[in-house]
């Protein structure tokens, strides 16, 4: 039966991608090598992306004691409501054919859930978001000072930073068992820790530095597949970065950066030179997965003529 539902789920925002675009939605896009000008609504998808995943019971034990059993005792609940959200779909499955009441309508509506239900989720985050950023872009953090939507900002920032192929992609070798049961719980997985993350960075927001950078430059920022990246990370490595300082742009003259405290990557002042938004731009591009985006092909041709120095340092 073929898949039913929306296939091409959408990993980044195109509300997000929009302040890259002209009128028509269409942004200037590096992608192998090469500079395009998509549209933006084909642009950080993929056919079936978020699609669930069959969970045996060894996958969810799994989970529950790498994970779980060490998660916040508040956020323990969240989880196990995840983990039946997400194998709801197939143990229903599984029940109706066993009865042999498996009818053509059923079954879509089933393959329906399976193939939406997780983008669902995400589409749902991002609206809750939505107004954090449109806050920031406008130069305004005062949102922070409110817990409730502190705690909601934390949660969408660290779910769009574990939700993407990048992310996905960027794992340790390990055999081939680990490995498909880790394809197969991956976007639950993104969830669980994006849910311990933004909660650890809401009960340590006292400590974290959060500050907008302004970009007036001839070099506006630019933005990847990976839009929320780590700056003390180094993307070449598998080993765990150090600490986690957040670089996220906002707009092309805008940028939020959240830093651990003596962070090594706090600038002087919130403007930022030409020279200091070409590294940011090269350190997007770096973290990007396939695809980097800008308002102008200048900016994705010095990109990609100077990335591959920049890499070499690392």
């Amino acid at each position: 039966m073929a898949a039913a539902g929306r296939k091409l789920h959408h990993l980044v925002p195109r509300f997000y991608l929009r302040a890259w675009a002209n009128r028509e939605e269409q942004v200037y896009c590096l992608q192998d090598g090469r500079i395009l000008r998509p549209n933006v609504k084909n642009v950080c998808a993929q056919n079936y992306f978020y699609r669930l995943q069959a969970l045996s019971q060894e996958d969810v034990d799994f989970l529950r004691t790498a994970i779980i059993n060490d998660s916040p005792k508040a956020l323990k609940a969240v989880h196990e409501q995840l983990i039946g959200a997400f194998t709801r779909p197939f143990a229903l499955k599984q029940k109706l054919l066993a009865a042999d009441s498996a009818s053509p309508e059923a079954m879509a509506q089933i393959e329906r859930l399976i193939v939406e239900l997780n983008e669902d989720v995400h589409t749902s985050v991002e609206e809750r978001f939505r107004p954090y950023l449109h806050a920031m872009i406008e130069g305004k953090l005062d949102f922070l000072k409110d817990p409730p939507r502190a705690a909601e900002f934390f949660w969408g920032l660290a779910l769009q930073y574990m939700r993407t192929d990048y992310l996905k992609r960027a794992r340790r070798p390990i055999e081939r068992e680990r490995l498909e049961r880790y394809n197969r719980i991956a976007n639950l997985l993104a969830h669980i820790v994006a849910f311990n993350a933004g909660f650890s960075l809401f009960l340590d927001r006292g400590s974290l530095t959060i500050m907008l950078l302004d970009n007036r430059t001839a070099v506006p920022f630019v933005t990847g597949d990976q839009p929320v990246i780590n700056i003390a990370a180094n993307p070449k490595s598998t080993k765990p970065p150090a600490r986690f300082d957040l670089f996220y742009p906002l707009s092309p003259q805008k940028a939020m950066l959240l830093l651990e405290p003596a962070s090594e990557s706090l600038p002087s002042q919130s403007w930022v030179s030409e020279t200091a938004a070409h590294v940011y731009n090269l350190r997007m591009a770096a973290h990007s997965c396939r695809q980097v985006f800008a308002t102008s092909p200048r900016l994705l041709e010095a990109v990609r003529s100077d990335l591959p120095a920049y890499l070499s340092c690392l």
